[in-house]
């Protein structure tokens, strides 16, 4: 569909519009399975006219295409007209009570139940005045009369260029400040009012308009981004044909809705800078040297080898003036062979300050070591910036403090990193980050020698310790990250996080993992998501084909998803809707051995368990039941799924709203659950 944006006031934000399917009747039979041809009529929705300022005028065009799906199938309908009201036409079955629709056509889009899968590209065509067509995306759902009603997934970030420079403007990037996802693949819920849209993979945290010939001075342009709660302020930049950057920032929180446009208003760019571009070591080297290094963005050309070469690490804290604060593209070049030790916070970066963004870089082959107060990290020892895209493998980082992949201590943000046979070991250790205090989304640690060991408290696959940092409610976050063949080893260790306090870990899956601990007392807290949850919540996670323990060990309690469930009456512990199936519990820890949680004065909710076969007396919770609440579970050995959707809804502490219905994809009676991993709750207030 093209939108043809006629020149009008936006004050603020305002509503996009939305684009009706009217009823044609079909002369096929309707109770064939077979496909026949259908006819759809899409106008302009008269309801979604009365939000518009007058002048603006929606139109589509011709040979604009549209996905229908019915029972078995994507199906192209296309219209040969263009105009406020056009014919659609394709072949699809004619036998439906609801159809769904997707606009545009995306021959990969899938749909189960009432969700929509489909792309929204990070990188975007500018078009002055209006969006490039074929890209906002819109859904729409009809009975069985095929009328559509199509509306926004997404959202609209409008900006007005004035520029009287000569520099010729030719990419424009905008971005949250905490690393939201922007872009990717999309799971879009249809229903009657506004879509609910998220980014379920593939995520890009910026989106990027190009035009290779010049953005033009005086012009309207639009970035399409899927809706999200910009917190921390958003960043602006615009990049010259010579690569130069002029870059804005507000950390106003911003957001961003479904079928609205928010209105950036006039960007008036100053002078450009310059953005170092590297391509050997030596060139690395002299910019770390530089007087400005902490403020330069930097854009490597090509990999880089660090063998034999000495590395001071770039910034030394989180502190502005003292932190690297600029942004660090890898394009996706590597470097390798880093080897660096010391005092204080080490890794390439010694500490990012907020504003720092390092992203798409490479690192194999490093070695990093930090004495007894050290953060340590291959890509920073300690972080207020985002880090997004970078990957860590065959790689040792050691330090007697806070020891991680990624970063030793993350205060902000994480983001689709992976880490692949890594050595860590450190007081905190964890495969991505010995500490969080911020939010770690969408990353991985892999590989039969990744090894994660703790030499004093807690480690975890993703995160050694995880906690909410001074009643900041969004901190404290673990979302979807996957470990898989890894050995972790701590007094308090777990698949995901060694120890999680007060925080969320929600949506990760653990598999064919080894955590174990090498101590002699009675301590320990084993546990195949976590260790120790502390107060905190652990929600739709599974862990599966794991080995939690040994048979000579003797632990304080060992769990399938959580060793030590730990309550309070002001600050309740949650393990919701989660399950293992087929983990091992070894070794003796009293009565505290069970499938869900060896130990629980918390809540278990919503959770199931199945043994590995042949094992049997192991309950779901290791305890007395009588120490905690356990509602709407399923005992082990038993097969009444559906009692899991009865739960009660969940609010964690970040203010997201879980429902364990939604959680849940129950196929058959009798036949185990999964977990709906397109499902993301919902987001808060907070």
């Amino acid at each position: 569909m093209k939108k043809y944006f006629i020149p009008f006031l936006i004050l603020g934000t305002s509503m996009l519009y939305s684009c009706t399917k009217e009823e044609i009747i079909s002369d096929t039979n309707s109770s064939s399975t077979e496909k026949v041809k259908l006819e759809f009529k899409a106008g302009i929705d008269p309801v979604s006219r009365t939000v518009l300022v007058a002048g603006n005028k929606v139109n589509w065009e011709e040979n604009d295409a549209i996905s229908l799906f019915d029972q078995n199938s994507n199906n192209k309908f296309i219209t040969s007209t263009g105009g406020e009201s056009v014919i659609f036409t394709g072949s699809a079955q004619d036998n439906q009570n609801t159809y769904y629709a997707l606009y545009p056509y995306d021959a990969d889009a899938t749909i189960s139940g009432d969700g929509i899968t489909t792309t929204l590209p990070a990188k975007q065509t500018a078009r002055a005045g209006s969006f490039v067509n074929n890209l906002n995306p819109s859904v729409a759902k009809s009975g069985s009369d095929k009328t559509l009603i199509f509306k926004n997934a997404c959202a609209l970030v409008k900006f007005t260029l004035q520029y009287s420079g000569s520099n010729k403007i030719t990419k424009v990037m905008f971005r949250g400040n905490s690393g939201e996802a922007l872009a990717g693949k999309l799971f879009v819920q249809v229903n009657d009012a506004t879509p609910l849209t998220a980014v379920e993979s593939e995520i890009s945290t910026e989106v990027i308009l190009s035009d290779d010939q010049g953005f033009e001075n005086q012009k309207d342009y639009y970035f399409v981004v899927a809706p999200s709660e910009l917190k921390n302020g958003i960043t602006l930049v615009l990049y010259d044909a010579n690569g130069m950057e002029w870059k804005r920032s507000s950390n106003k929180p911003v957001t961003l809705k479904s079928g609205h446009i928010l209105n950036l208003d006039k960007i008036e760019p100053g002078e450009f800078k310059k953005v170092i571009r590297i391509s050997t070591a030596e060139q690395l080297i002299a910019w770390a040297e530089s007087e400005d290094r902490l403020t330069t963005d930097v854009i490597l050309d090509a990999d880089i080898e660090m063998k034999d070469m000495k590395w001071t690490p770039v910034g030394s804290s989180m502190d502005i003036g003292k932190g690297y604060s600029g942004n660090f593209d890898g394009n996706g070049n590597a470097i390798k062979n880093l080897s660096l030790s010391g005092t204080g916070n080490i890794g390439f970066f010694g500490g990012l300050a907020i504003g720092a963004k390092v992203h798409d870089v490479v690192f194999t082959d490093a070695t990093i070591k930090g004495d007894a107060s050290s953060s340590v990290g291959v890509v920073a020892g300690t972080s207020l910036g985002i880090i997004g895209s970078c990957k860590v493998s065959n790689s040792t980082v050691s330090g007697s403090n806070n020891a991680g992949a990624i970063t030793g201590n993350n205060s902000l943000q994480v983001n689709n990193s992976n880490v692949q046979n890594v050595t860590v070991s450190g007081n905190s250790a964890g495969g991505v980050a010995g500490v969080n205090y911020g939010k770690i989304e969408y990353c991985t640690a892999s590989g039969n020698n990744t090894k994660i060991t703790s030499t004093g408290l807690s480690a975890g696959g993703i995160v050694g310790s995880n906690s909410e940092e001074g009643g900041t409610k969004t901190s404290g976050r673990v979302l979807k990250c996957a470990v898989d063949g890894i050995t972790i080893i701590g007094n308090r260790a777990g698949g995901i996080t060694g120890e999680n306090g007060f925080g969320t870990v929600a949506q990760c899956v653990v598999n064919k993992c080894n955590i174990t601990h090498n101590s002699t007392g009675n301590s320990a807290n084993l546990g195949g998501v976590v260790g120790y949850n502390a107060r905190g919540e652990v929600v739709a996670s599974y862990s599966a084909n794991s080995i939690i323990g040994a048979a000579i060990l003797i632990s304080e309690a060992i769990g399938g998803i959580v060793g030590y469930n730990m309550n309070s009456a002001s600050s309740p512990a949650y393990v919701y809707g989660c399950y293992s199936t087929h983990v091992s519990l070894l070794g003796s820890a009293v009565k505290n051995i069970g499938a869900i949680t060896g130990y629980n004065n918390g809540h278990v909710t919503s959770c199931y368990a199945v043994l590995p076969d042949g094992v049997t007396g192991i309950t779901l919770i290791g305890n007395e039941a009588s120490t905690g609440i356990i509602d709407h579970c399923v005992e082990v050995g038993g097969n009444n799924y559906t009692e899991l959707e009865n739960a009660s809804d969940l609010t964690v502490t970040d203010g997201t709203v879980w429902k364990a219905a939604e959680i849940w994809e129950i196929t058959a009676s009798g036949v185990t659950p999964t977990i709906n991993v397109n499902y993301i709750g919902e987001a808060g207030t907070n």
